[in-house]
């Protein structure tokens, strides 16, 4: 008697809360065409920094990418490549709203396997709120976006792999998770997430005995041949562009160590203040709400499932990726939304009304967001500054900024003598500011450079620098913020800016790109 009620009492509580069967399209649709209004945004450090190396990797240079130096794998510089070459910004914003729908429909796939129908709605609705959130990068393509969608592959495919009664499906779904796994990697350098995933679901669906040691090495070696697979073909593009394999492993581990030894020694209140922030940003947007619900839900019932202990895994593995990135950049926090995507979503299909609220908090956070976003100005100071040098500037004219914000060198569509594009790099690789003096005093000088309001900054010896600005350079104008200097003996209009600093873009057909 008891069953035939609780049945019913089910069935009404899912009429009532549940969602149709058309969400997961209706959310993909919204996450997607809410990135649509900010295509024409100005573009952020990373994005015109990645376009910049993507867009003139064409073979060997100077540098580790061509002409410029990153400290990220040649699978992003080759998506950014791509980007360039599709026309750049509008493309690349294009691709990102591709991600997004991944993201969406992969989440909702891998809470669906794991949940139910039911479950994947709701992971579908949460993973859209959260990559339309502003606080989470909104409407910028950044590493973790691209990587996502690989990532939500590869976990699906452990799924399917570790369920499978079928070895030979068992193995092309372990291989093509290996793939996934090595291809994020190849995004982001941290973002292991798909492997760490596959690794703790296959050694633990062993130790329960969900399969045997027969099936277990099938799925080890499917998953060793597809990362290899991968592996070579990225390995075998990138030594063809003319980039040193060696190089790119210097960059992807061994520079980040010499990096966070550098940000260490600034001392512990600016990376406090940044945490600080950062953990604002994760209540604000909910995806820290989503966490504690998670964390909850293990305390209360500690499920012993193979793949949900995979998931956990997983989970904690990204925030410790997030919390040992060291900048606290806000777009780390896009690493988690897959994971908590698919932990919610089965939550919320369980137990329902926990979950269900931290779900329409996180919805409409990112509406609330999306709006205030919609009202703001589309242009940013660096990009105001870049598009008044190139107004002023002459064909074969040259660029450098001091330091870092690629954005003001994408934006004047003028190249860089100088390899390093960001600020970390420059304090790492070049502290003495030996390659960069070497530039402006040898036959490549730039012809323009733009600094702060003063060339100085922590962690750079930067008095031989200024000694050189003022034998060879002039200040002809101060932009938002920042110092304009145009070599001696050039003659140009002083640059100005149309307008406020933050105003909108220029029409994205009007924009000027730089060229591969």
């Amino acid at each position: 008697m008891t069953a035939l009620l609780v049945r019913p009492h089910r069935a009404l509580v899912e009429r009532v809360w549940g969602l149709p069967s058309w969400t997961v399209a209706a959310a993909t649709t919204v996450a997607v065409v809410g990135r649509l209004p900010f295509l024409g945004h100005a573009p952020g450090p990373d994005e015109a920094g990645f376009l910049l190396v993507g867009g003139q990797w064409n073979g060997a240079g100077s540098s580790l990418y061509g002409n410029y130096w990153v400290d990220r794998p040649p699978l992003l510089i080759t998506i950014f490549r791509f980007a360039s070459s599709l026309g750049g910004l509008a493309a690349l914003r294009l691709i990102g709203c591709v991600a997004v729908a991944l993201v969406v429909i992969g989440s909702a796939r891998v809470a669906g396997l794991l949940g139910g129908d039911h479950a994947a709605r709701w992971a579908a609705v949460t993973a859209a709120g959260l990559t339309l959130s502003p606080l989470l990068g909104g409407y910028e393509v950044n590493g973790e976006l691209l990587a996502a969608p690989f990532t939500l592959g590869g976990i699906a495919l452990v799924i399917i792999a570790v369920r499978s009664i079928d070895q030979r499906r068992a193995f092309v779904a372990s291989a093509v998770a290996g793939a996934c796994a090595v291809s994020s990697l190849m995004i982001k350098q941290n973002l292991a997430d798909a492997a760490v995933f596959g690794v703790v679901a296959f050694v633990l669906a062993l130790w329960h005995r969900n399969i045997t040691r027969q099936r277990f090495g099938t799925l080890a070696l499917g998953a060793i041949a597809g990362a290899l697979a991968v592996g070579l073909v990225l390995a075998g593009w990138t030594v063809l562009h003319g980039t040193s394999l060696a190089g790119v492993f210097d960059a992807m581990y061994p520079f980040r160590i010499q990096a966070d030894q550098v940000q260490a020694a600034v001392g512990a209140g600016h990376s406090t203040a940044r945490l600080y922030r950062l953990i604002g940003v994760a209540a604000g947007s909910g995806l820290g709400l989503l966490m504690l619900g998670f964390a909850r839900d293990l305390v209360v019932r500690r499920r012993q499932d193979t793949l949900w202990c995979a998931l956990v895994a997983t989970t904690v593995f990204a925030v410790v990726s997030v919390l040992l990135g060291g900048n606290y950049w806000h777009h780390y926090l896009v690493e988690l939304i897959a994971p908590l995507s698919v932990a919610t979503g089965v939550l919320a299909a369980r137990h329902g009304l926990v979950a269900r609220s931290l779900i329409a908090y996180v919805v409409v956070a990112a509406s609330v967001g999306w709006a205030v976003s919609l009202s703001m100005p589309q242009g940013n100071d660096a990009s105001s500054v870049g598009r008044a040098v190139a107004a002023s500037s002459q064909p074969g004219d040259t660029i450098v900024t001091a330091w870092g914000r690629a954005n003001v060198t994408y934006s004047s569509g003028l190249p860089s003598p100088y390899a390093q594009l960001w600020s970390l790099p420059v304090k790492t690789i070049d502290p003495q500011l030996t390659a960069l003096n070497s530039v402006l005093t040898g036959p490549s000088a730039p012809t323009w450079l733009v600094s702060g309001p003063t060339i100085r900054s922590w962690g750079l010896d930067t008095a031989q620098t200024a000694a050189i600005l003022s034998q060879d350079y002039r200040p002809v104008g101060r932009l938002c913020g920042r110092t304009i200097y145009l070599h001696d003996g050039l003659d140009r209009t002083p640059p100005s800016v149309s307008g406020t600093c933050h105003g909108s873009t220029t029409p994205l057909s009007t924009m000027k790109e730089l060229t591969p």
